[in-house]
């Protein structure tokens, strides 16, 4: 016990190499103690030497002392995760990352991870250009440590959105790195889709929103807010679509009302859309009777459509019609009496 006091006091007092020769003396004269193999492997991953230090533990880990064993096997994990961070961080500075990221994998695969080789993992995938799986690592970080992580994770998010911003030639102006969670930075998001939406930025709003829901976001009023985009841009059917898949994995009050709401006024507008994509179809494959046919009965259906009368002028146009708006009040007038006189025939 008194070498042993020994050996732990020169160790702490820093003079390490004084405390392994203690050790290795002890041993040679016959002493025989697993607390100072401990010490030993201690000292020698002090001095970088590893890899004797592992063997030393994984030796201790099968020992009967349930404590020493414990604490070896972590001890070994540790030392292990070490060796896997120095020889990352020696290929990340080179230059290398591809490289770096192997030996992640590889030790991935050998269960030897934690969250300072994620994070190396994180930052090698931002080498890589591949910004979502690092911001998806820094995500689950913070979960656990959001004191350590939620800077790096914000900083990550801002970056992405931002440059969404730029390439459709907008700068943000409602979120930056200054905020300190994601909650905050969510509603910074939620603010510039405002602003864009008032200046009439459809498109940018779209690929903000994306982004966002990319990253990890979840907001509906994101949804929301890319469904009046759509809305904006007559892709009345997309923004049924969207809001549909998202409705039911929303549970808050206002949200979902607002989407049901929505989607009950855009019910008709949704099945203009439809009939104008199956004359489109119809058109692209030649057959402009029935894309004619079609249109004509919709407009019966709905005769006050401005986009139903108008598609139906350009078809007639295509058709070598001089005057389509007479011709297709024409078709509209003939369809209707046809109707009429079947409705008499039936009710005799």
């Amino acid at each position: 016990m008194d070498v042993l006091r020994e050996v732990i006091a020169l160790r702490q007092a820093g003079d390490v190499q004084a405390s392994l020769a203690l050790v290795d003396r002890s041993l040679a004269e016959g002493m025989s103690s697993n607390y100072l193999l401990d010490n030993r492997a201690r000292a020698l991953a002090q001095l970088n030497r590893e890899n004797e230090a592992i063997r030393i533990w994984e030796v201790l880990s099968e020992c009967g002392d349930l404590e020493l064993q414990e604490k070896s096997k972590r001890l070994v994990f540790q030392q292990k995760c070490r060796c896997v961070l120095h020889r990352v961080l020696y290929f990340s500075r080179l230059g290398d990352a591809r490289e770096a990221l192997a030996i992640l994998d590889r030790a991935q695969a050998e269960g030897i991870e934690n969250n300072m080789l994620l994070d190396n993992r994180a930052r090698i995938f931002v080498q890589l250009n591949r910004h979502l799986e690092a911001i998806s690592i820094w995500k689950k970080l913070s979960q656990s440590d959001p004191s350590k992580y939620n800077a790096i994770l914000i900083n990550q998010l801002v970056g992405a959105l931002q440059l969404i911003c730029r390439s459709q030639g907008w700068d943000a102006q409602y979120f930056n790195q200054d905020f300190e969670t994601l909650d905050a930075l969510e509603r910074g998001v939620l603010k510039e889709c405002e602003l864009l939406r008032r200046r009439g930025y459809a498109q940018a709003l779209i690929q903000l929103v994306d982004k966002a829901l990319e990253t990890g976001f979840e907001s509906p009023w994101l949804v929301i807010a890319k469904a009046n985009a759509l809305i904006e841009l007559e892709n009345f059917v997309d923004a049924q679509n969207l809001l549909n898949h998202f409705k039911n994995s929303v549970h808050e009050q206002h949200p979902l009302a607002a989407m049901e709401q929505m989607l009950d006024a855009l019910s008709g507008d949704v099945e203009v859309e439809l009939v104008v994509r199956a004359a489109v179809r119809f058109k692209a494959k030649g057959d402009l009777d029935a894309a004619q046919d079609l249109l004509v009965q919709a407009l019966l259906q709905n005769h006050s459509c401005v986009l139903y009368e108008e598609t139906l002028q350009e078809l007639l146009v295509e058709r070598g019609e001089k005057n389509p708006a007479l011709q297709a009040f024409k078709l509209f007038l003939g369809e209707a009496e046809k109707m009429q006189t079947a409705a008499l025939i039936s009710g005799q």
